[in-house]
């Protein structure tokens, strides 16, 4: 049998990762998934709300399978924090794409 491990998600601008750390605090296994830039217009960045979910739990289950853990003790979450995300409160869905803010030369293109 296994011993337990630590789960760390890193949901980013580009991609969404998952990796897990055994006991003595090394990665045992990881997995990155890379998802669309949507540029409606010049300046501006969203992704799809969904393509997002979706790319996150896929790293996470892959990463705990190619760890061959039992057991998940912890789980440590990163985010992209800036980026907003609007939520249809009775079906849970997102009401559109999520706004991205930018860091970058092109962000000085929306601010002036």
């Amino acid at each position: 049998m296994s011993k337990p491990a630590v789960l760390a998600l890193d949901q980013g601008t580009t991609s969404s990762r998952a990796i897990v750390f055994g006991r003595e605090g090394l990665p045992v296994s990881a997995s990155q998934i890379e998802f669309a830039q949507i540029y409606p217009k010049p300046g501006e960045v969203e992704h799809d709300p969904e393509a997002i979910w979706h790319s996150q739990v896929q790293t996470a289950k892959e990463a705990i399978e190619r760890a061959k853990v039992s057991k998940i003790s912890a789980i440590g979450i990163t985010n992209q924090r800036e980026t907003t995300i609007l939520w249809d409160r009775l079906t849970g869905k997102p009401v559109a794409n999520a706004i991205v803010w930018l860091l970058t030369d092109e962000a000085s293109y929306v601010t002036g």
